[in-house]
């Protein structure tokens, strides 16, 4: 075991903290054989803020759906949205800018790396727009639900999203966008890794299986506590919406 590491072996241990690196201007691939004390004294960086912000990171990404089903919808929907800012400012920027800045003739596999270059720009252009719909549409009509928990000012404006939307319509719409990375596992071969990875290739493809099981598991979030929760609090507000037309 190297007795001061290297960013090479510190970043194969774990590939997350690659991506944090990036957020810091670092690029691992650059600076793979310098430990990481060195690259830190040389771009200024105190090595214990590394730590700090890698463990951030880290507890970011934990995940446990049984104290996630405790939480009120509200916070389901706030720790959601702060899922999609993570994957806009941070996840997608690293598989972005690491697949473009590829040298594909040293890639492991050149005709990979080059329809990966082709591939990933578009799929990270429809995933941050199914992600701003996704907060526009579904995180507003919820909270429109929750609104009219309180008060029902307008019944026939609430009557008319209940008929056009509904969260019924958002879940099916929701499944036709639970694989997003299929394309590219399949261009991959389910993120295979050859025995003789460089470094390079190890770190992408383990970034982007990463990637993969975050977004499962937000679906999965989504599919079994969000939409159900919300289709409870869509029925209760029906039902509200039914005494007040009964009254009148």
């Amino acid at each position: 075991m190297e007795l001061f590491p290297s960013i090479g072996t510190l970043v194969k241990e774990n590939s997350q903290l690659a991506e944090m690196l990036h957020q810091m201007g670092i690029r691992y691939y650059q600076e793979a054989d310098k430990t990481l004390d060195q690259v830190c004294k040389e771009k200024g960086i105190d090595p214990a803020k590394v730590y700090q912000h890698f463990e951030l990171l880290r507890k970011n990404q934990e995940f446990d759906l049984t104290q996630l089903s405790n939480y009120p919808i509200e916070i389901l929907v706030s720790l959601l949205r702060h899922s999609h800012q993570l994957y806009i400012k941070q996840k997608l920027p690293f598989l972005f800018q690491t697949i473009v800045e590829m040298d594909e003739n040293k890639f492991f596999n050149p005709e990979i790396a080059k329809d990966l270059k082709l591939v990933f720009p578009i799929f990270a252009e429809d995933f941050i727009k199914h992600i701003y719909e996704e907060e526009d549409n579904l995180f507003g009509y919820i909270q429109y639900l929750l609104d009219a928990t309180l008060q029902i000012s307008n019944p026939g404006k609430l009557y008319f999203m209940l008929k056009t939307k509904g969260i019924r319509t958002f879940s099916m719409h929701h499944e036709a966008h639970d694989n997003e990375l299929a394309g590219i596992r399949l261009l991959t071969g389910n993120y295979n890794l050859p025995e003789d990875a460089d470094l390079f290739t190890f770190i992408l493809y383990r970034e982007l299986n990463d990637f993969e099981i975050q977004l499962k598991q937000h679906a999965l979030i989504e599919n079994s506590l969000l939409f159900p929760k919300a289709l409870r609090l869509e029925n209760e507000v029906r039902w509200r919406l039914d005494q007040i037309r009964t009254l009148n």
